[in-house]
């Protein structure tokens, strides 16, 4: 054999091995994450679920096994595929590995029984689950998303870590689901399928904040103050059909939110000019000179009432502000009630 063909004879071996290797490390780290679990580990552990809603309060024990929860913690439980990730599907192993089947029926054993006793309806239940997720406190947990049961049993979470569990809870329901990546603003909400009313920059999905108290469809402040604001990603998260369908009740109540700190803006600035001439007339009539003066009397008299009456103006604008910030989970009932003031 001549030395060329041993040339073109090696470089084919070369080429044929190289090819194996590559293919294996595609098999061994295109993976996504999963959820190793230890069958023998039979420990357990009571998570507490206890929530405001409505007008009332959720309270429930859970008990869930602990194998699938430290099997979350292990190293290489999350890694990323090395090659062609799939958001939707890597977002969606989170939400998803079966070890966490027994944790998604505990918590709808819970939820389900609440929803029947209450007769709540389907919007009321996204918000059901939206308000216990959004109830639990926020954490951050680095760059690392975790998996929903160790958000479930450790009993915090960040941005992404509660809106994958709020996506999950929601398709597995058989809501339309899923999440918004933020990347510009290192935020991740969670979305369902909705109205028109609050659909999200075109996406056909309403944004849920997880982060804190947050009507199905209200827009975070960090995004409206982002200068990529837009700037988006959408993940649809399993296969659910149902859609929320209370977004014009919704709608309704940030437009009168928006239209009620505009107006107290406004108040607060005429109630400012007008306490300065008041203290200025109170002065003069304090003097020999206007003591006696009844048309500078009348017009102080005038601006004190209007003043008074712009301070309880301003009272009741704060108030149906308080209201609707502070009960987002009651949103049938702050519906109603800017309904009948106006």
């Amino acid at each position: 054999m001549n030395i060329p063909n041993k040339i073109v004879i090696f470089l084919i071996i070369f080429f044929v091995l190289t090819s194996c290797i590559l293919i294996s490390c595609a098999l061994t780290y295109n993976t996504y994450p999963e959820i190793p679990v230890n069958e023998s580990d039979t420990s357990t552990t009571v998570v507490h679920i206890e929530f405001p809603f409505m007008d009332d309060v959720v309270t429930g024990d859970i008990t869930l096994g602990l194998a699938p929860y430290y099997g979350a913690k292990t190293e290489g439980a999350k890694a990323a595929p090395l090659f062609s990730c799939s958001p939707d599907r890597y977002y969606s192993a989170f939400a998803y590995d079966p070890a966490q089947d027994g944790m998604y029926e505990n918590l709808f054993r819970v939820f389900d029984s609440y929803a029947k006793s209450h007769a709540l309806t389907s919007d009321e239940y996204i918000e059901l689950l939206t308000t216990y997720v959004q109830n639990i406190p926020y954490k951050t947990s680095g760059t690392e998303i975790r998996f929903p049961i160790e958000t479930v049993i450790d009993d915090w979470g960040d941005c992404d870590d509660k809106s994958i569990l709020l996506a999950g809870l929601l398709d597995k329901k058989g809501y339309d689901a899923g999440v918004f990546v933020f990347r510009n603003d290192n935020h991740m909400a969670a979305g369902v399928k909705g109205g028109c009313q609050t659909d999200y920059r075109d996406s056909g999905y309403s944004i849920i904040e997880t982060t804190r108290y947050a009507y199905v469809g209200e827009v975070p402040g960090l995004l409206h103050e982002s200068s990529d604001y837009g700037d988006y990603s959408f993940y649809r998260i399993g296969n659910g059909t149902d859609l929320y369908t209370a977004s014009w009740q919704v709608s309704t109540i940030l437009n009168v939110r928006d239209t009620a700190y505009a107006a107290l803006e406004l108040l607060y600035l005429g109630l400012n000019n007008l306490g300065t001439i008041i203290e200025t007339e109170k002065e003069m009539l304090a003097t020999p000179e206007y003591a006696s003066n009844t048309t500078l009397r009348s017009e102080y008299d005038l601006n004190l009432y209007e003043y008074n009456k712009g301070v309880e103006e301003s009272k009741n604008i704060r108030e149906t502000l308080h209201m609707i910030n502070s009960e987002p989970y009651n949103r049938e009932k702050v519906y109603q009630t800017i309904v009948s003031l106006k």
